[in-house]
């Protein structure tokens, strides 16, 4: 990150104060938040924080964009807001890790960020952790479900009684999937198109 000043302008709806300037001086970042009620603040960050915030920004990208075949316009703020950030990537060996796509009109991680960032180690323990606790999760309120007479019993009941039915299948499934992973797990009847949720894994 070269000395100097770079400036960004960001519009009012971008998260609750409005960034109205990032100025680059001597290694470090100088943030400019104006609300509309509060008082300016001054955030000072420096090139190696910069760096690290890349990782936070990548992860954040790839759960916000990552699963999605069309852009969500929900997250639209926030997809513009990641990319001002990675534009000021530059100087320091930064604009190493981040280029600007001329066919899309987006700056996007190289090669080398992708390959010495710990973001994707990041995501990938977190979607393993998610898998199970969603796995063991959605089992357990099936199997509860049943012996309650149904999932709207289930629903019905206290949090003492239904953890008194759920909490010994949940760790049932703990148990099993802690030592013996999905090798046990077999589906014993045939897909149905009836009832039932259908399973989406992107958009």
């Amino acid at each position: 990150m070269t000395s100097g000043y770079l400036t960004l302008n960001f519009t009012p709806l971008e998260i609750a104060d409005t960034v109205r300037s990032v100025q680059a001086v001597e290694g470090h970042l100088f943030w400019r938040f104006e609300g509309r009620k509060a008082k300016a603040m001054n955030i000072e960050i420096s090139t190696k924080e910069y760096r690290d915030l890349l990782d936070i920004l990548h992860i954040a990208d790839i759960v916000i964009s990552g699963h999605r075949r069309e852009e969500d316009k929900r997250s639209e703020r926030h997809r513009a807001l990641i990319q001002k950030l990675y534009a000021l990537a530059r100087g320091e060996g930064l604009d190493r890790l981040i280029s600007h796509n001329e066919s899309v009109q987006q700056y996007v991680p190289t090669a080398e960020f992708e390959e010495t960032s710990l973001a994707h180690a990041l995501i990938d323990e977190f979607g393993d952790h998610l898998f199970w606790d969603v796995l063991i999760s959605r089992l357990s309120v099936r199997d509860a479900a049943q012996i309650a007479g149904g999932i709207d019993r289930l629903n019905a009941m206290s949090d003492s009684d239904r953890q008194a039915v759920e909490g010994p299948i949940r760790q049932r499934y703990i148990e099993e999937f802690s030592a013996n992973g999905v090798a046990n797990l077999e589906v014993i009847e045939r897909f149905s198109t009836g009832e039932g949720m259908p399973v989406k894994t992107s958009d």
